[in-house]
């Protein structure tokens, strides 16, 4: 006897529809439609109904194709798990991110280790700071990469200290079960230190809910 099990779920509506996207179609055939109710007045309601229904579906067939998310959860379970074998390798210091070349390094205080923070690769669709840009000057663009490109808060503001900066997010989309190298400071982390052109000490912490990230490189 054959003891085999099988199983198999669906998929999304861009795996159901392949690599074609059907909105374009329904775009057409709604323009048609409405059209055809305009040459055909007798028919004009019934018509326009279709035609609007057509057009209603091709605008959230384009949403619900555009691209595939990642769920909150998942996000923060796969930074969460990075985060803590990172952290065991590390050691337990205060994490800094340092100038290495034409990239960034996070290190840890009192460790050899030296590793590649999340930030480098989150802010490869950002232009580089220019040389010995004011940190004031770069605090806005970074706070507003964080939550209109990569979305990873729903607000975030930053203001500068003697030496450094603070930045605090609400809303995050990764949560704060980890918070080695999370990604908002890992982002905030690796662009100041572009900018001031010498390691920056980051200490993230949740306050109530909101992630606030103390930095400073004097």
């Amino acid at each position: 006897m054959d003891n085999a099990t099988h199983a198999s779920a669906g998929g999304r509506l861009r795996e159901r529809f392949g690599d074609r996207n059907p909105a374009p179609v329904f775009a057409l055939v709604g323009v048609g439609l409405v059209a055809a109710g305009v040459g055909v007045p007798t028919r004009q309601t019934l018509l326009f109904a279709w035609g609007g229904t057509a057009l209603f579906a091709a605008l959230l067939l384009q949403f619900v194709t555009a691209e595939r998310t990642l769920p909150a959860r998942v996000a923060t379970d796969l930074a969460a798990t990075a985060g803590t074998n990172a952290r065991r390798l590390a050691g337990d210091g205060p994490l800094l991110y340092v100038p290495d070349g034409d990239s960034v390094a996070l290190t840890v205080e009192e460790s050899d280790a030296h590793l590649d923070p999340v930030g480098v690769r989150l802010l490869t669709t950002l232009d580089r700071p220019a040389v010995d840009e004011d940190p004031a000057d770069r605090l806005p663009v970074l706070v507003d990469y964080l939550v209109e490109d990569l979305e990873l808060a729903d607000r975030a503001t930053a203001q500068t200290t003697d030496g450094g900066a603070e930045v605090t997010v609400t809303g995050t989309t990764v949560g704060t079960a980890e918070l080695f190298d999370h990604p908002v400071a890992s982002v905030v982390g690796v662009g100041l230190a572009r900018a001031v052109g010498r390691p920056v000490r980051v200490e993230p912490t949740d306050d109530d809910g909101r992630l606030v990230v103390t930095c400073r490189w004097d």
